[in-house]
């Protein structure tokens, strides 16, 4: 009788451990749906989707859910971008990091990946899942077949040590983005490998010792620093000379700043700001050319003032200047000199906080960003041309407003 019980006994504990094979294999018949990320260590927007957006789907789905990034920074990764690019026709307007892409569908910036992701996976796994995106020369299961062997990581690794620690596991392929070989499992770093399997641990924001040396950038925002200093020294002392009549609102209205350089200057201010701004809402990576670091400036505190956008300010701003240039030509004596004054107070702000960001930029963040130089130019240039007939001597001509031409 005792021996039968042991029997049974034994025979409970062995069904036990076969139960959770079971449920494993019928975990393998779900659908799964694949996608991979494009991204960069120094976006900000693509750590806050990895972070905010992804990992946490990824440890609610489950095995459901599989996604590998790649770190478009470096150059195999890059070159398999460009061939995303070209396999998908992605337009000029919407590449950059973060893109994510899940079968045929395209979803770009941190503000798109949150909102249609989501219901895109459980749309295709309602469908019977979705196999990884068909780039040429990538073969993302293998990374997949890679992150299911743990005899490939190294010891060391303590998130790799088991399935349970939330692993972020990276994969580095032996060919160019990955192509032909099977990829080696290394364990996470930063920096960020060329491509890494998101599974439910954070990515660590990447650890930058120190600015990289860019004397061409330094030194533009350096003589453009003097430029607007000079600037505005220059348009004060004019005004101490013109003082008397400058602030006498009732006085004949006079087209004081006819230069038409103005609206075109307002015009070319306010497409860099909506660049700026389309850059700073929808979190993709701004195209910055050969000077400077302009996705560092706007990742820094400094790219915003109470949580919005310094660009959002600067593309309100020029739209202020264009319409204070067309009001001071109002019949109304007491309004075109209004608008006239506004028109000169604006440029002076305006240069202001910009000499203010340039020192930011030099001496705080230490990264420049050509477009912020540029609109920097631009507002200096509009002080000056404002300023110089606004304080012109001799004073500005009579002009007989509309209703004393009625009278007569």
């Amino acid at each position: 009788m005792r021996r039968f019980r042991l029997h049974l006994v034994i025979l409970f504990f062995f069904a036990s451990l076969v139960v959770p094979f079971e449920s494993g294999a019928q975990s393998a018949d779900e659908p799964v749906v694949q996608a991979i990320l494009f991204f960069s260590p120094s976006c900000p927007h693509c750590h806050f989707v990895i972070n905010e957006v992804l990992v946490p789907m990824v440890d609610d789905y489950g095995d459901q859910l599989q996604i590998v990034g790649v770190d478009t920074s470096r150059p195999d990764g890059g070159q398999l971008y460009q061939l995303a690019i070209e396999r998908f026709q992605i337009p000029r307007e919407r590449r950059g990091v973060p893109t994510l892409i899940v079968g045929n569908v395209i979803l770009v910036g941190s503000q798109e990946i949150p909102d249609k992701f989501p219901s895109l996976v459980d749309e295709n796994l309602a469908a019977g899942g979705i196999t990884w995106p068909d780039i040429p020369g990538f073969e993302p299961a293998r990374a997949g077949e890679a992150e299911q062997a743990p005899s490939a990581a190294p010891t060391t690794s303590s998130a790799m040590a088991s399935p349970d620690s939330g692993a972020l596991a990276s994969v580095t392929p032996t060919t160019v983005a990955g192509a032909t070989t099977s990829p080696t499992l290394m364990p996470t770093a930063t920096p960020i490998p060329a491509a890494l399997v998101i599974d439910d641990a954070a990515v660590p924001p990447p650890e930058i010792e120190g600015p990289p040396l860019d004397p061409v950038g330094f030194s533009l925002a350096g003589v453009l620093l003097i430029g607007m200093v000079v600037a505005l020294g220059y348009s004060v002392l004019r005004l101490m000379t013109s003082r008397q009549h400058l602030f006498q609102l009732d006085r004949n209205s006079a087209a004081y700043a006819e230069s038409w350089v103005i609206p075109l200057l307002c015009l070319a201010g306010l497409g860099v700001a909506v660049y700026l701004a389309y850059v700073e809402i929808t979190h993709v990576e701004a195209v910055c050319g050969p000077v400077g670091e302009c996705n560092r400036v706007q990742a820094s505190p400094y790219a915003q003032i109470l949580g919005v956008p310094v660009a959002v300010l600067g593309g309100l701003t020029y739209l202020g200047l264009g319409l204070l240039w067309v009001g001071q030509k109002h019949p109304v004596s007491r309004v075109a000199n209004l608008s006239l004054l506004g028109l000169l107070g604006v440029t002076i702000v305006g240069t202001l906080f910009s000499i203010y960001l340039t020192l930011v930029e030099l001496f705080v963040i230490q990264a420049i960003c050509a477009w912020c130089l540029s609109s920097a130019a631009i507002v200096t240039l509009l002080l000056l041309l404002v300023v110089v007939p606004v304080t012109g001597n001799p004073p500005p001509k009579r002009v007989t407003p509309l209703r004393e031409k009625a009278r007569v």
